[in-house]
Formats: structure tokens, C-alpha cells, sequence
């Protein structure tokens, strides 16, 4: 790693908008800050976004940097803090995500729920045409064929980073066309179908 002096020097260029001190510094730390992640997420794309929120934090919070005695230990707080919450958030979205899909395995099979399950199918459909084409095709590749990010990326001669773009505000246009076009009960049905 840097030394401390350089490490500090880089932040408070940081702190006066310098973006080719900020790219050092992601250069240098990028790499050391995504094994960590790797080693308690075993995800590649999970790992990527948290060094990209990291280091966007430091961005969004730079005027605070000039007064940090220890840079590399500050970087690592702030990775760990998204691990953290990141681990807790996914927690809550298994246990609910499991409540959710045993109460319709409990659930006898009836007309109404063969109903309730048609209707958050069309309705997703309908929610997927208000994407653009780009987002349709990242998203259909991703959700209904099964491809990673990556291997998404690669087939559409586009970087990773654009597919995650792609993904994240396609999600957001669904999940607010859902919310403003159905029920609560067909919207959590819907909204389970984007998490396969």
C-alpha cells in the first residue's frame, strides 16, 4: 500500500475536486478493496458494487477528507460499512422473499390464485415494455435467459459497469409502473418474478 503522507496528499486534492488524485486513488485501492469484498460476499458483481459505492462515497463526502489522519484505514471503514449493510439488507430480502413464496406453496391451488398469478405475469410484461430497447435487451438477457452481468456485457460489446447502469433503472421503472398499476398482493407476486 501508499504511504500514509502520499495517501493524504491525494485526499486533499480529492477535497479541492481533484479527479486525476481520485483516479490514483481508485487505481491503487481498487483491487485490494474487491478481494476483500470477494472473501465475505463470493460475489463478483455484489464485490464490484460495493467498491464503486466505496469510492463514491469518498467522492460525495471529499470535503470531510483533508481532516482524516488515516486514509487507507477510512477507505476500508467505509467498505466494510457497505458489506455490512449490504449482508443485513439481503438478509431481510431472503426472510421475506421465503415468507412470501411459502405462503403461496401453502396456498391450495385455486382458480383465484392461477388468476392472481396470470394477472402479475401480464402486468410484468406490461412493465418491461416501458423500458427502452437497450434496457429491454440487458434485461432480458440478465433476468430471463440467466447470463451474469459479465457474460451480458460481453455479448452486447458493452462494459459491465453499463449493463449494471441498465439493470438498476430498469428495476427502478418497474417497480414504480407496479406500484402505481396493481394491488399490493399482485405487485409482491410481479416484483418476485424480477428476482429470479
Amino acid at each position: 500500500m501508499q504511504d500514509r503522507s502520499l495517501q493524504k496528499h491525494w485526499f486533499k486534492q480529492i477535497a479541492e475536486g481533484d479527479e486525476t488524485a481520485f483516479r490514483s486513488l481508485f487505481e491503487t485501492y481498487w483491487d485490494h478493496l474487491y478481494t476483500v469484498a470477494m472473501l465475505l460476499t463470493k460475489s463478483e458483481t455484489l464485490s464490484e458494487d460495493i467498491v464503486q459505492e466505496t469510492f463514491l462515497k469518498v467522492w460525495n463526502k471529499r470535503r470531510e477528507l483533508p481532516e482524516v489522519d488515516k486514509p487507507e484505514g477510512y477507505l476500508f471503514i467505509i467498505a466494510r460499512n457497505q458489506i455490512y449493510n449490504l449482508m443485513k439488507q439481503q438478509q431481510r430480502e431472503i426472510k421475506y422473499r421465503k415468507y412470501v413464496l411459502d405462503w403461496f406453496e401453502a396456498a391450495n391451488e385455486t382458480p383465484e390464485n392461477d388468476l392472481l398469478f396470470k394477472e402479475s405475469s401480464q402486468l410484468l410484461h406490461r412493465a418491461i415494455g416501458q423500458l427502452s430497447s437497450h434496457q429491454q435487451t440487458v434485461y432480458k438477457l440478465t433476468r430471463e435467459q440467466g447470463l451474469s452481468y459479465e457474460e451480458t456485457a460481453r455479448t452486447l460489446n458493452i462494459s459491465t459497469s453499463t449493463v449494471r447502469n441498465h439493470m438498476v433503472n430498469s428495476l427502478k421503472i418497474i417497480r414504480e409502473y407496479l406500484k402505481t398499476h396493481t394491488s399490493p398482493l399482485v405487485f409482491t407476486i410481479a416484483m418476485l418474478e424480477t428476482l429470479k
